[in-house]
């Protein structure tokens, strides 16, 4: 079943008219039908299988079948990632989304060359939520990953309160594997530099807070590619990459 999140919905008994935008997607992209089933969820666990009875690009009104609780089963993981260039932060926040993190907090670096004027920063943090909520509904997530407003480097560090710190650095004299702990920790965080990556001076800060500085191997991997390798070894190793099928915590 179609997968939608709707957080601000209520059931007036047991029917509900979903947003506008919803509808459209509903009735005009995938095309559904009357007495097709759809699951909406609230971007917390809570799903909700229900029957579209009226449907048009306008409304879609549908009737409250079941309701359960789903686990998150993804290791909790904090992206801090440095401002990239241009549309790189989509692809970003799609792919480790799709990978199970949890939160994404961009930040400024003195490297980045990509500056945000205040007048834009809220129409991009809608516009970054509207990119996480549409690649959980397409991975089939029940939690929505929170995107923070942009924030400065060292706010990011102090705020962060993971029980496991890593800061990503080509520099670093050790490999992630002589880091990680043998019992999955509570909580990850990730720090990755943007494009020319991070100064000795932000690497210092990030140690300076308890992060470690660790490397992923002798190649160099752009600011785009290196937070989602260390999702999918994170999420590999402690989360939910390696179990099948989907487990669920069902509460009628």
């Amino acid at each position: 079943m179609r997968r939608f999140f709707t957080p601000q919905i209520t059931f007036t008994h047991t029917s509900a008219d979903l947003p506008r935008d919803v509808a459209h997607h509903i009735s005009t992209v995938l095309r559904l039908r009357t007495d097709d089933r759809i699951v909406l969820c609230d971007g917390r666990g809570g799903c909700t299988e229900c029957r579209i009875d009226e449907i048009s690009p306008k409304r879609c009104r549908v009737t409250r079948l079941r309701h359960w609780l789903e686990q998150e089963t993804a290791l909790p993981v904090t992206l801090i990632q440095g401002l990239p260039h241009s549309d790189k932060l989509d692809l970003i926040l799609q792919k480790t989304t799709e990978l199970g993190v949890q939160q994404v907090v961009p930040v400024r670096c003195r490297r980045c060359q990509y500056p945000i004027a205040p007048a834009k920063a809220a129409r991009k943090l809608e516009r970054w939520q509207k990119i996480v909520t549409e690649a959980a509904r397409q991975s089939e997530r029940s939690w929505l990953p929170e995107v923070t407003a942009l924030c400065c480097f060292d706010e990011a560090l102090r705020l962060c309160d993971a029980d496991v710190k890593l800061v990503l650095w080509e520099q670093a004299d050790q490999p992630l594997q002589h880091v990680l702990p043998e019992i999955s920790p509570d909580r990850v965080a990730v720090v990755v530099g943007p494009e020319g990556g991070l100064t000795e001076e932000e690497v210092a800060l990030a140690v300076e807070h308890g992060f470690v500085a660790v490397g992923l191997g002798p190649r160099i991997l752009r600011t785009e590619t290196a937070g989602m390798a260390l999702m999918a070894i994170l999420q590999y190793q402690y989360g939910d990459l390696n179990r099948i099928p989907r487990q669920q915590l069902v509460s009628e």
